[in-house]
C-alpha cells in the first residue's frame, strides 16, 4: 500500500482544535458547577423540615388477652401518619423510653411534656377500654408548642373486629385536619387487596382450613370463629374515662324538668352529669375537705316536690389524743365519724341542705311506697359497722332526722337488702347480701328460703367495722354492696332481681381488706317456686361494677340499665383508679315498672 506523506500544517491545525475543545469543555464544567452549587444550597435552605409526631403507647383498660392491641394500634397509626418529606414519626424506641415511668391515663400536660422532651411538634396519646365485646378508644392529637387546637378522637365499637377500622379513621382524620393531606385509605386498601390477590393461594388459605371456614379480615391466616354480625349487641354505651374510683352512682330528675341527671361520688367529690351525645357533661360539682371520705350517694324526692335531693354518706376522720402513757388497742390517733350531707340542685348549682348528719344514708325502693330514704347509726369500733334499727328519714327545713323504724329483719343494714313479693304469696320477701357477698332470700317471717353460691353485689368500697386490736392489724372492714334493683321489665307481673355478680372464685377466701373483683356480669333472676332462675345476663364486663340503676339517661323516652364501673387493675388503690359510666338500651317503654 502506498501512503501519502502527512502535511505538518494539518497536524498543527488538528492539535489546536483539540486543545480548544478541551479548554471549552473544562470551562463549561466549571460554569455548570458554579451555577449548580448555589442552586442546591438555595434549595436546601428553602425546604421545610418534616413535622415530627410522637405516637405514645395507649393505656389499656382491657383483659390481658387484648394486650396485642396496644402495639397494633401504635404500629397502624405510625404507618398511616408517616408522610415522606412531610411528616416524620419519632423513633419507637425513643418514644418508649421517654414514656417509661408514666402510670395510668396520661393528662394532656404529661403528654405534652413527653413530646417536648422528644423535640416533637405533635404528640398522639390515648386509652383503650374493653367492656365485654364493646371497646372504647379515647385519643387526642396535641400540638407540643401550644399553638393550635388539640384534635380529640373518640370511637366506640360493638365488637373487637371494629377496632382496626376505627384506628384507620383516626389516622384519616389526623391527615386531613392536621396535615391537610388528601386521604389515601381507599387506595391503600385496594393496593393491599391487589397484593393479596397476587400471592400463592396455598399461603393465603392453609391446608388446615376446611371448606366453609371464614377468613378474618385482620389476617388471611386467621379463621373467623364468631361472625361480626353475631357480636353486635342491641345497644351499649360507655362514657369517657374519669379520674378516681366511682364508688356510688344514682340517676334521677334533680330540677323537675323531666330530664334525668346522673350523680356520682368518688372519695371526696360529688359530681352531677348530663349525657350529651356520646359523653357525659359535668354540670355541677362539690369537693369535700381532706378529712372527708364519701361512701355512697342516693337520689330521693323526700319532700315529694318533683325534684330529687342528693344524699351523700360521708365518713370524716378526726384526730384524737390518747392519755399520756396509755396504750389503746383500739385507737391509732384518729376516729371515723359519720358526717353525711344533703344537696339540692338549684339554678345549675349544688346547694347544701344539711351536713354532719350522724347516719349512713341510702334510698331503697319499698313495695307500694316508692323510693324511701333510710338511715342507720354507726356502731362503735368494739361492736361492728352498724348500730340499732334502720329508720325512715325525714327532711324538715335544713335538718334531717329519723321518723319511724323501717321494721326489717335483724340481718339487714341500710345498704344490703331489697324488698319484693317475688313468689306471689302476697307477702314481702327480703333479698339480702350477707357479709360474704352471698345472696339470701328471707321469707316475711325472716326465715331463709334460698341461698346462692356465687358472689353478688361485691365491691371493695370498704370502711372499718370492728377493731379487736389495731396493734396487730386485727381490724374487720365492711364492704358496701352495689345496689339491688327490683323491676318487672317484661311487664308479666313477676318481679325481677337485677344485681351485679362477680365471676371471681378466689376473693371469697380472702379477708375483705384484700379482696378484688376485676370481672363482672349483671344478671336478672326470678322465682320459679323452687328457687331463683336466670332470666338473662350481660356478657363479661372487665372491671368492678359499683352501682346499677334504671333510668332514661339519654332522655330519649326509653329505659336504660345504667352502671358505674371501676377500671383499675389494683383495686386495693381504689381512690387512684379510673372509672366510667355505661348503659344498656332496654326494649321496654318508659312507663314500664322500674323499681330500685
Amino acid at each position: 500500500m502506498y501512503l501519502l506523506p502527512q502535511d505538518p500544517t494539518e497536524d498543527k491545525l488538528k492539535g489546536e482544535i483539540q486543545m480548544s475543545f478541551k479548554v471549552f469543555f473544562r470551562t463549561f464544567c466549571i460554569l455548570a458547577l458554579l451555577v449548580s452549587v448555589p442552586s442546591a444550597l438555595w434549595a436546601a435552605e428553602g425546604a421545610e423540615a418534616p413535622v415530627k409526631v410522637a405516637v405514645l403507647p395507649f393505656t389499656m383498660h382491657a383483659p390481658g388477652d387484648m394486650a396485642y392491641l396496644q402495639d397494633g394500634i401504635r404500629d397502624m397509626l405510625t404507618s398511616r401518619i408517616a408522610w415522606q418529606g412531610k411528616v416524620q414519626v419519632v423513633d419507637r424506641a425513643a418514644t418508649t423510653q421517654a414514656f417509661q415511668g408514666s402510670k395510668g391515663d396520661l393528662s394532656q400536660a404529661e403528654a405534652v411534656r413527653i413530646g417536648s422532651n422528644l423535640k416533637a411538634d405533635y404528640v398522639l396519646f390515648g386509652s383503650v377500654t374493653a367492656m365485654g365485646q364493646s371497646v372504647s378508644i379515647d385519643a387526642k392529637m396535641v400540638p407540643v408548642t401550644g399553638t393550635g387546637e388539640p384534635l380529640p378522637l373518640y370511637a366506640q365499637t360493638k365488637s373487637h373486629d371494629e377496632v382496626i377500622p376505627q384506628v384507620n379513621m383516626f389516622a384519616q382524620q389526623i391527615n386531613q385536619k392536621i396535615f391537610k393531606r388528601a386521604t389515601d385509605m381507599p387506595q391503600t386498601a385496594a393496593a393491599d387487596n391487589e397484593g393479596l390477590g397476587n400471592q400463592n393461594p396455598e399461603i393465603l388459605v392453609p391446608d388446615a382450613m376446611q371448606s366453609g371456614d371464614r377468613i378474618s379480615y385482620l389476617n388471611p391466616n386467621f379463621i373467623e370463629v364468631t361472625s361480626e354480625s353475631s357480636l353486635r349487641q342491641s345497644g351499649v354505651w360507655r362514657s369517657q374515662t374519669f379520674s378516681g374510683g366511682i364508688v356510688g352512682m344514682d340517676v334521677g330528675d334533680l330540677d323537675g324538668d323531666g330530664q334525668v341527671e346522673a350523680v356520682t361520688v368518688t372519695r371526696d367529690e360529688v359530681t352531677v352529669y348530663r349525657r350529651q351525645a356520646q359523653g357525659m357533661k359535668t354540670i355541677a360539682k362539690f369537693t369535700g375537705e381532706k378529712v372527708d371520705r364519701f361512701l355512697s350517694v342516693s337520689l330521693v324526692d323526700t319532700d315529694r316536690d318533683g325534684r330529687a335531693e342528693i344524699y351523700v354518706t360521708n365518713l370524716r376522720r378526726l384526730n384524737k389524743v390518747n392519755p399520756a402513757g396509755s396504750e389503746n388497742i383500739y385507737g391509732a390517733g384518729y376516729t371515723d365519724e359519720l358526717a353525711s350531707m344533703g344537696f339540692q340542685f338549684v339554678g345549675g348549682k349544688l346547694q347544701q341542705i344539711f351536713k354532719n348528719a350522724p347516719y349512713f344514708l341510702n334510698g331503697v325502693d319499698l313495695p307500694k311506697r316508692g323510693k324511701v330514704l333510710l338511715g342507720q347509726a354507726k356502731g362503735s369500733i368494739k361492736d361492728g359497722a352498724f348500730k340499732g334499727d334502720i329508720y325512715e328519714m325525714q327532711l324538715r327545713g335544713g335538718s334531717l332526722s329519723p321518723s319511724v323504724p323501717a321494721n326489717l329483719p335483724s340481718r339487714c343494714n341500710v345498704y344490703n337488702f331489697a324488698r319484693a313479693d317475688i313468689n306471689g304469696d302476697h307477702a314481702e320477701e327480703t333479698i339480702l347480701i350477707d357479709s360474704s357477698n352471698e345472696m339470701l332470700i328471707l321469707s316475711a317471717t325472716g326465715d331463709q328460703i334460698w341461698k346462692g353460691d356465687r358472689l353478688f353485689a361485691a365491691t371493695t368500697n370498704t370502711f372499718e367495722a370492728k377493731v379487736e386490736d389495731r396493734r396487730y392489724n386485727s381490724v374487720d372492714v365492711y364492704a358496701i354492696p352495689s345496689p339491688i334493683v327490683i323491676t318487672d321489665l317484661n311487664n308479666d307481673g313477676i318481679p325481677e332481681i337485677v344485681v351485679n355478680r362477680s365471676a371471681d372464685s378466689v376473693a371469697r377466701f380472702l379477708p375483705n381488706s384484700l379482696k378484688y373483683f376485676d370481672k363482672s356480669e349483671i344478671v336478672s333472676l326470678s322465682w320459679d317456686q323452687l328457687g331463683l332462675v336466670e332470666n338473662w345476663k350481660t356478657r363479661d364486663i372487665s372491671g368492678m361494677v359499683t352501682a346499677i340503676r334504671l333510668g332514661d339517661l339519654d332522655n330519649n323516652g326509653s329505659t336504660e340499665l345504667v352502671g358505674s364501673l371501676v377500671l383499675a387493675k389494683d383495686f386495693l388503690k381504689l381512690w387512684d383508679s379510673k372509672s366510667t359510666i355505661f348503659s344498656y338500651d332496654l326494649n321496654v317503654s318508659k312507663q314500664a315498672p322500674a323499681r330500685q
